[in-house]
């Protein structure tokens, strides 16, 4: 796999995109919380990041499906590259952040981003064998899980030693690299012709892919799945996670960045372990993403009980294994079960509809957590986490589901 020059590209593309986006939201996160003291307008970073990935969905995954797939990495970079740019233009003078602006300036880097990821998730099917799959998506996760990691140690540390405006500016040259590596990408021929957009009109393809999805046992039950856990994922926000450790353990906002530093650790760790266990992916995928649901549940619930800081660091450590072989499976689940003309068109819409829930879940609890006891929060998130479980459990295409090329 790594002889595989295309797929290299498409990695050098992921990572640098990932460590372009995080470091300039983290930096931004923490300029706008210090300059106005306000929590709420901190937590509208995620909102601006959230809220077009809900809007964007349906349209992003037909035109993902109509068009090279390389050419939309290439536009939606030089997008993103402008944008930072104008944040350039903004941040120059007192060096005081305009707030709304900046917000406008991250909707629009989510907003490339909803037809960028399936762009990218999209295009491994065509780059890598079937075989290669699981390997593919591992190596994928891991390494963004190690630049996102990265993402947040450095950003905090840059944000103190240089200004705004250079670290912006580091952002835009990611951003070109990013889209001279895509330009390299060669993209197979035959998806070059698939998704050309010659066969349907637009609304025509766009009911298409939501029929497609309907009446996909797997993609609809894997869908249904991830949407209902974005509910309990709304309490891994950094303000709960906050909140939770200055509440219930006493503790400080480094306690908290242990924590993180912690779950990407798991994250990264399990990642290369789904390296090794490919076989064993390819035949019991349905069965791990069943047993992971179960584990997220009673992990959260361990978490919550967490009488001390060093306690919870463990548990959001543990909790990053299965996340990354549960997420490594579901990926490679459906690359290889639903058709190349559809698959872009399948993960839009599963961001979608993931994206508007996590945001509301996170909006939620964090007014919930002002009326109930921040810990009952974490217990709530672990009820849900295992009902998604029996969910899973009872879905028998779902639950005994492989990794078969003919399925799609």
């Amino acid at each position: 796999m790594l002889r595989n020059r295309q797929f290299l590209f498409l990695w050098f593309v992921n990572i640098t995109t990932t460590l372009a986006i995080e470091l300039f939201t983290v930096t931004i996160l923490v300029v706008i919380y210090e300059q106005t003291e306000s929590t709420l307008l901190a937590a509208g970073t995620m909102v601006a990041r959230t809220l077009p990935l809900f809007l964007l969905g349906p349209v992003a995954g037909v035109l993902v499906d109509r068009f090279s797939r390389k050419n939309m990495l290439i536009s939606m970079d030089l997008f993103r590259l402008i944008l930072v740019g104008v944040a350039i233009w903004f941040l120059q003078g007192d060096g005081d952040v305009p707030v709304a602006g900046i917000y406008l300036i991250l909707a629009g880097l989510s907003a490339a981003d909803v037809f960028h990821r399936p762009a990218r998730m999209a295009l491994i099917p065509s780059l890598v064998s079937h075989q290669q799959l699981v390997r593919a998506n591992s190596f994928i996760l891991a390494s963004t899980q190690i630049v996102m990691a990265i993402s947040y140690m450095v950003g905090g540390w840059l944000i103190l030693e240089l200004p705004l405006r250079q670290i912006a500016q580091g952002v835009v040259i990611l951003f070109a690299l990013a889209v001279l590596a895509a330009m390299l990408i060669v993209e197979p021929k035959d998806d070059e012709i698939e998704n050309s957009g010659d066969k349907e009109s637009f609304l025509k393809s766009l009911l298409s892919g939501w029929s497609y999805l309907r009446q996909h046992p797997i993609a609809r039950a894997l869908t249904i799945m991830e949407t209902v856990e974005h509910l309990p994922h709304g309490i891994w926000t950094g303000a709960l996670m906050l909140a939770f450790t200055t509440k219930a353990l006493q503790g400080d906002a480094a306690d908290w960045g242990y924590q993180v530093t912690g779950y990407f650790a798991g994250m990264i760790l399990g990642s290369l372990f789904a390296l090794t266990i490919g076989d064993w992916l390819r035949r019991y995928t349905g069965r791990i993403i069943v047993m992971n649901a179960f584990a997220a549940g009673l992990f959260t619930l361990a978490y919550a009980s967490s009488q001390t800081v060093w306690m919870a660091v463990v548990w959001a450590f543990v909790f990053g294994p299965p996340f990354a072989i549960r997420d490594v499976a579901q990926d490679s689940l459906l690359q290889s079960t639903v058709a190349g003309g559809q698959l872009g068109r399948v993960y839009a819409t599963r961001e979608m509809l993931r994206s508007a829930v996590f945001m509301f879940a996170g909006i939620f609890f964090a007014w919930l957590s002002d009326f109930v006891p921040i810990r009952m929060i974490y217990v709530i998130g672990s009820v849900v986490y295992l009902l998604t479980g029996f969910y899973a459990l009872s879905n028998k295409a779902l639950r005994t589901s492989k990794m078969n090329p003919d399925a799609g």
